[in-house]
């Protein structure tokens, strides 16, 4: 019969991680707008990049573009014209089927937002700050491994 194990994590090891955490998240928010800046500048050399590549791909494959009677597009469409219900002309591009279709820039995402932890909606920051008064209150040298799983969560 296997028996029932007990893991304890040490207090100072959990704060520690907490205190890293914190100090990443304040470094994030710190470095958000250059780096959302440089997002920008890249998402405009991206497009041009694309308008490029598009004009000259539409230029030499005219034969793979699929425009028949503007019906609906397909997903096996590599290049589709159609009217949509707006009376507006479309063209898109299946730009997995096209080889050495620019990559977009990942975005930068917005640090410290609000989400949602159970039924409360709070930044990492702050439910991490409360957990760290918690445990910098506490005289126990090791908690449980169920908590740190709970705090790994967050981490």
């Amino acid at each position: 019969m296997a028996r029932s194990i007990s893991v304890k994590v040490p207090t100072a090891v959990i704060i520690r991680e907490i205190e890293d955490k914190i100090y990443e998240i304040d470094k994030s928010v710190k470095d958000y707008p250059a780096l959302r800046e440089q997002y920008e500048k890249d998402i405009e050399v991206y497009r041009k990049q694309m308008l490029a590549f598009v004009l000259l791909y539409l230029s030499n494959n005219e034969e793979k573009i699929i425009h028949g009677s503007f019906s609906s597009p397909t997903s096996t469409d590599v290049i589709r014209v159609y009217r949509n219900f707006a009376n507006r002309v479309e063209l898109s591009f299946s730009t997995d089927a096209i080889a050495g279709f620019p990559e977009e820039p990942a975005a930068v995402p917005v640090p410290n937002q609000p989400e949602y932890f159970g039924n409360q909606r709070v930044t990492k920051k702050a439910l991490l700050e409360k957990n760290l008064r918690i445990l910098k209150m506490t005289s126990q040298e090791e908690v449980s491994a169920t908590t740190y799983g709970a705090l790994m969560e967050i981490l």
